[in-house]
């Protein structure tokens, strides 16, 4: 029987990877050992399906869409603090945004309004940000990192820009071995689950998102008693359940965002919090979490040097 064509690109770039020294592969614009292509290729056929649970009302969206929306404020301390338009973050990072003083530097921050807290209601705009690395001893990590306006479950510890993920571990074949599913506690990468034992619908892991904190979980069990989740791991029976099926490879798909030192998109290097609203509904300027390449799980279980 022939292959598909796809698998067979796959296959020969994941071979070019293996027998061939880094100067002799295709283009790595990000500097981290790895040809873009194959990273790109690896990161659309694993990208995940996530199960949002009955009831989500904070729903995804991208980083454009809620910069277009948003302001950012610059760090305190020097000079009052100062607001622009953020969407200059999405356009050209923190490279023109360094000319005003305190935007590039962690005490930055997003000033949401409060209608964006909902997310997009346009499955198109969503998006997943996808982060591949070497991993240490061989092969390679596939992290998705989920993004959601608000993290809307506990009204005590809710807080702006919610960033989730889940990090996938290649063998040097490119065959999966499992995946960490993070779990909402800046987990260093979160829970192990072998392959053949967590949910996937072919190469796709399912994700289940839990109900307003968009936890990561594999299974309708794994989660703790407050958490609300999509009662199926399949997504063939999500939809009967009640579950939005969202399959990360469609509608806005997966962004590849490169490297901290090359970054893919240019919001990667800004080092500042993605909202203002923390605990108990107060403005905080360390209440909302800061982007992927400032997490704890950034990178983790990465070879030395993986990630530049």
């Amino acid at each position: 029987m022939t292959s598909h064509p796809t698998l067979r690109s796959l296959a020969a770039l994941l071979l070019l990877f293996v027998l061939c020294p880094v100067a002799a592969r295709g283009v790595d614009r990000d500097h981290d050992g790895l040809d873009d292509d194959l990273e790109d290729a690896l990161l659309q056929r694993y990208a995940p399906i996530v199960l949002l649970a009955p009831g989500e009302h904070a729903l995804p969206a991208s980083t454009d869409w809620l910069l277009a929306r948003a302001e950012v404020e610059t760090a305190p301390g020097r000079a009052p603090p100062r607001m622009m338009e953020a969407s200059i973050l999405g356009a050209v990072g923190v490279l023109v945004a360094r000319a005003v003083p305190g935007i590039d530097e962690p005490g930055a921050r997003l000033r949401l309004p409060r209608r964006a807290h909902t997310g997009s209601a346009d499955p198109s705009v969503w998006t997943v940000y996808g982060h591949a690395f070497r991993a240490d001893g061989g092969g390679i990590v596939l992290q998705y990192w989920f993004f959601y306006a608000f993290n809307d479950a506990f009204w005590a510890f809710d807080h702006e820009g919610d960033w989730e993920h889940v990090s996938l571990r290649l063998d040097a074949a490119g065959h999966p071995l499992g995946a960490w599913y993070a779990q909402h506690n800046a987990a260093a990468p979160g829970e192990w689950l072998p392959w053949g034992m967590l949910a996937h619908d072919g190469d796709r892991p399912v994700v289940l998102a839990g109900r307003g904190t968009h936890a990561s979980y594999s299974h309708p069990g794994q989660g703790p008693i407050w958490e609300r989740l999509c009662p199926v791991s399949d997504p063939a029976r999500a939809a009967a359940a009640g579950c939005r099926v969202w399959h990360t490879s469609e509608g806005g798909g997966v962004v590849n965002v490169g490297e901290r030192a090359a970054p893919r998109v240019p919001f990667l290097t800004w080092p500042g919090r993605w909202g203002t609203t923390g605990w108990f509904g107060l403005a905080r300027h360390a209440g909302s979490p800061p982007g992927p390449a400032f997490q704890r799980g950034w990178c983790s279980d990465g070879a030395p040097g993986a990630c530049p």
